[in-house]
C-alpha cells in the first residue's frame, strides 16, 4: 500500500462520507460502464487497421492519405485531451463521458458512408471522444472506486489494450462472412459504441442525485499551466513513459498486420496477430496495476515490461513468421503492463483528484502527441527504404528512453505539486 493509497486528502473525499457515488449509482451499473467505456476506446483504430488495404484500393490511396485513418486519431488524442480539465469543471466526470462516447458513436457510424471525406471526418470525430474520454476513465475509477484504484484500472486497461485486438481480428471475418462490404462492416462497430453511451448515459443520471459538494472535486481543477505538474519531473518522467509506450501500441496497431502481409500471410492471419497481441495483454494489463499498487517503488516494474516489448520487437526483427505469434504473444504482455503501469501512476502519484486529472490531461495530451509520431514514422521510413528492418530498429531505440522514464515515474520520490 502506497502512501498516497493509505492517505486520502481532505480535498478528496470526506473522511466518513453519509454516501459515496459508488452507493448512488450502484455497483453494477459502474463496473457495466467502466467495462463497456474501456472496450470502446480502441475499436475504432483495431477495425480501420484491419480494413486499411481494402480502403486504399476502393479509394486509390497512398500509404500517406490512408495513414489519417490510423495517425489521425493518435493526433486528435493529443490535441483534444486537454479539452477534459475544462469539460469537468462546467459537468460531471459521467455526463461528460457520456458526451464522449456519442461522438465516438456518431463518428463511427459516418465511416459508413461511401465519401472519403466524411469517412475521414468520422474517423476524426471519434478521435476526439475517446482523447477526453482516455483522460477521464482512470479519474472516473479514482471517484467511484478510490480503494480499488489498482484492480479497476487493470481491468479498464485490459479492454482498451484488448479492443484494438478484438476489432483487428473480428472484422475480416465479419466482411466476408457477414456483410460482404467493408463499409458495412466499419458501420456496424457502431452497435458497441451505442450501448456504452446508454450505459454511461444512466451512469450519468443516477450520479447528478448525488450530492454535488462531495463529488465535484475535479470543478476545482485549474487549467494545466497553472496546476504545477508541468515543474514536476515525476510528471514529466510519466508523461514519457506514457507517450512512447503509446508510440509503439500504435505502431504496431497501424503496420504489424501489414508487416506480415508483406511476408506472405493472408489478411485474416495478419489481423489474428493483432487479436493474440491484444488478448495475451489482457493478463499484465490485470496483473501490473494491482502489484503497482501494493509496492512503493514501480521502477522494477516499469523495466520488467519494457524487457517484454523489446523481446517482441527483436522476434519481430529477426524471426520468422513461423513464430510470428509468439512475438505478437510477447509485445501484447510488454504493452498491456506498460499502458496500465502509466494509468495507475497518474493515480498514484497525484495527492488529490484535481491534480490527477490535470496529470492525466498532461500525460495524454503531451503523450498521445509523442505516439502519433510512430505510424508516421515508421510508414514514411518503410516507404523510403523498402524494407520494414530500419523502422523495427528505430522502435527499438526508442526502448531506451522508455525504459529511463518508467524508471523515474517509478520511484517514491516527492513531487512539487500545486493544487
Amino acid at each position: 500500500m502506497t502512501d498516497i493509497e493509505a492517505r486520502r486528502p481532505s480535498g478528496d473525499t470526506p473522511a466518513v462520507p453519509a454516501r459515496t457515488p459508488l452507493s448512488v449509482v450502484g455497483v453494477g451499473a459502474a463496473v457495466v460502464a467502466i467495462v463497456l467505456l474501456g472496450l470502446n476506446l480502441r475499436l475504432v483504430f483495431g477495425s480501420a487497421s484491419a480494413m486499411l488495404n481494402e480502403i486504399r484500393q476502393a479509394y486509390g490511396l497512398g500509404a500517406g492519405s490512408a495513414a489519417l485513418l490510423t495517425t489521425g486519431p493518435v493526433l486528435c488524442l493529443g490535441v483534444f485531451a486537454a479539452i477534459a480539465t475544462q469539460a469537468v469543471r462546467r459537468w460531471t466526470v459521467p455526463a461528460v463521458l457520456t458526451g464522449c462516447l456519442i461522438l465516438v458513436l456518431i463518428g463511427t457510424a459516418l465511416r459508413g458512408t461511401s465519401w472519403w471525406p466524411v469517412l475521414v471526418f468520422g474517423t476524426l470525430l471519434a478521435g476526439i471522444g475517446i482523447a477526453v474520454a482516455n483522460v477521464l476513465g482512470p479519474i472516473l475509477i479514482r471517484l467511484l472506486f478510490p480503494h480499488r484504484i489498482g484492480l479497476m484500472t487493470g481491468l479498464f486497461t485490459a479492454l482498451v489494450s484488448a479492443s484494438a485486438g478484438i476489432a483487428s481480428g473480428v472484422t475480416i471475418p465479419l466482411d466476408t462472412s457477414v456483410f460482404h462490404n467493408w463499409r458495412t462492416t466499419l458501420l456496424a462497430w457502431a452497435i458497441p459504441s451505442a450501448l456504452a453511451v446508454a450505459a454511461m448515459a444512466l451512469l450519468a443520471w443516477r450520479h447528478h442525485r448525488f450530492d454535488r459538494t462531495t463529488t465535484s472535486v475535479t470543478r476545482s481543477t485549474q487549467p494545466l499551466w497553472q496546476a504545477g505538474v508541468l515543474r514536476s519531473q515525476v510528471a514529466w518522467a510519466i508523461t514519457g513513459f506514457m507517450g512512447l509506450q503509446s508510440l509503439l501500441a500504435y505502431s504496431m496497431i497501424a503496420w504489424l498486420p501489414t508487416i506480415y502481409r508483406d511476408r506472405g500471410l493472408t489478411a485474416e492471419s495478419a489481423g489474428l496477430l493483432l487479436t493474440a497481441l491484444s488478448i495475451s495483454s489482457i493478463a499484465t494489463a490485470l496483473t501490473v496495476p494491482v502489484v503497482a499498487a501494493r509496492v512503493r517503488r514501480q521502477s522494477v516494474l516499469a523495466v520488467a515490461v519494457v524487457a517484454l516489448s523489446v523481446a517482441g520487437l527483436i522476434g519481430v526483427l529477426v524471426g520468422g513468421v513461423g513464430a510470428a505469434v509468439v512475438w505478437a504473444i510477447l509485445l501484447g504482455l510488454g504493452q498491456g503492463g506498460q499502458l496500465s503501469l502509466a494509468l495507475t501512476l497518474i493515480n498514484l502519484r497525484a495527492p488529490n483528484t484535481s491534480i490527477a486529472t490535470s496529470l492525466s490531461t498532461m500525460t495524454q495530451s503531451i503523450g498521445y502527441l509523442i505516439a502519433a509520431l510512430g505510424p508516421i514514422t515508421a510508414g514514411a521510413i518503410h516507404g523510403a527504404t523498402g524494407t520494414w528492418t530500419t523502422p523495427l530498429v528505430v522502435l527499438l531505440t526508442a526502448m531506451i528512453p522508455l525504459t529511463l522514464c518508467g524508471w523515474m515515474a517509478g520511484r517514491d520520490a516527492p513531487a512539487a505539486w500545486r493544487a
